[in-house]
Order: C-alpha cells, then structure tokens, then sequence
C-alpha cells in the first residue's frame, strides 16, 4: 500500500490522470487553478494570461514523487 507523503502546511487532493499522446507516452494531471491563481497574483497577470505564457517543468527522479515549478517560455519556444 503506498502512503502519502506529508507535507506540513500543504493542501492535499486527488485528481485523476489521463495517458495521452500519439504513441501513449505521456500522462496528463491536473494542476489545481489556486496554484496557478497564485502564481499569476505574484507576478501580476491574470491566471489565463499565466497558462499562455509558462509552462510547467517536471522535475523527478533521484527522489519519491515529482516536482512541478514554472518557466516563463518565449514565443515560439517549446
């Protein structure tokens, strides 16, 4: 049985995940919009302007679970 990891101060939730992609190799999840309200407050945009500007960045594998941060991505950049 796997346990979550706790994390003081931190919001938990469940979301399910859905395998897409042309050869099903990637998993989408669902980042919760207070987080990405949040992110948009602090840099003084709108949540909609924030999901058209950044993408977010997985960062995973020397520990359990993944990281997800943000990075503003210039137009044209993938």
């Amino acid at each position: 049985m796997e346990q979550l990891i706790k994390i003081k101060g931190s919001y938990k939730k469940k979301y399910s995940m859905n395998i897409v992609g042309k050869n099903k190799c990637t998993t989408t999840v669902v980042i919760p919009r207070l987080v990405i309200e949040r992110k948009a407050d602090e840099l003084g945009i709108t949540p909609e302007e924030f999901v058209k500007t950044h993408k977010a960045i997985a960062h995973y594998d020397s520990f359990d679970g993944v990281f997800y941060a943000f990075k503003r991505v210039a137009d044209g950049d993938e």
